[in-house]
């Protein structure tokens, strides 16, 4: 393995699982600290700010600054914020995302009532836009709604395309991704993505770090979401095992991974044998 000086390290399977810290992880992440590395956490979570996954890190026994942690659904906020300001928005999501959307100053209709007294529940059809993520009480009604809006003209924004969430249990969950499908097959639509497997949040952490794309390298657990976001960013990638991917679906990727290996615990046996 090469002596990369840049770590984009995913979190779910790679670092944690649920409420389960994976091996390696507190051991990896103190030598990044300890060596002067330069990394940054890159999540496709579509329900938290970078604040409260970086609480969450915390609470797990990982040292990590809010500034350390990118999340797809701060940038696809963003992105609504830069594309949508003050015109009226659909947001399939949970509270948080709402919330995190309001918060930005995003005219977002379907807030509840506890969190905007005024709201006026206008009809999802008025929406110029439908941002969706991760929904675990999505509803038959939720799911017509912003179709009828992106029929209307609505533009769709997934946070990301994550088919399937690893859970402690060591089964998957429905990810965003399965949410949106449905949306995108009832409008007939092809939603505009945010997260992995679109490289724009790898490239901007590499350009906040003022990295050199030769010596960086993305980890992760996804062929089609890690990896494809690492290949089209243009730095090398680690697949790690301890997540979604299997050993014989590992063998035939495609995008290929720079490096296949079991978990954080094997990729910092390897990093400090490169480094030497």
């Amino acid at each position: 393995m090469k002596d990369y000086q840049t770590y984009l390290l995913d979190l779910d399977g790679v670092v944690y699982r649920g409420e389960q810290v994976l091996p390696g992880a507190r051991e990896f992440v103190a030598w990044l600290d300890a060596t002067g590395r330069a990394y940054r956490y890159i999540s496709n979570n579509s329900m938290a700010s970078p604040a409260e996954v970086a609480a969450k890190l915390r609470r797990l026994g990982i040292p990590a600054p809010d500034a350390r942690v990118v999340t797809a659904s701060q940038a696809a906020i963003e992105y609504s914020v830069a594309h949508f300001a003050g015109q009226p928005i659909w947001v399939v999501g949970l509270p948080p995302l709402r919330q995190m959307a309001a918060r930005a100053g995003l005219r977002v209709l379907n807030l509840a009532r506890g969190d905007a007294p005024d709201d006026p529940a206008a009809p999802a059809t008025v929406a110029r836009a439908v941002l969706v993520g991760l929904h675990r009480t999505v509803t038959y009604a939720d799911l017509r709604e912003a179709a009828h809006a992106v029929l209307a003209g609505a533009t769709l924004i997934g946070v990301n395309r994550d088919a399937q969430l690893p859970v402690e249990d060591g089964l998957v969950d429905p990810g965003c991704g399965a949410i949106l499908a449905a949306i995108e097959v009832a409008s007939r639509t092809q939603g505009q993505i945010i997260g992995k497997p679109a490289p724009a949040i790898l490239l901007a952490a590499l350009d906040a770090l003022h990295a050199d794309p030769a010596t960086a390298v993305m980890v992760g657990d996804a062929i089609e979401l890690d990896i494809a976001a690492g290949h089209a960013a243009g730095i090398d990638t680690i697949l790690l095992l301890s997540g979604l991917t299997s050993p014989a679906r590992a063998a035939t990727a495609d995008p290929a991974p720079t490096v296949v290996l079991r978990d954080l615990a094997e990729v910092l046996a390897q990093a400090r044998a490169a480094a030497q």
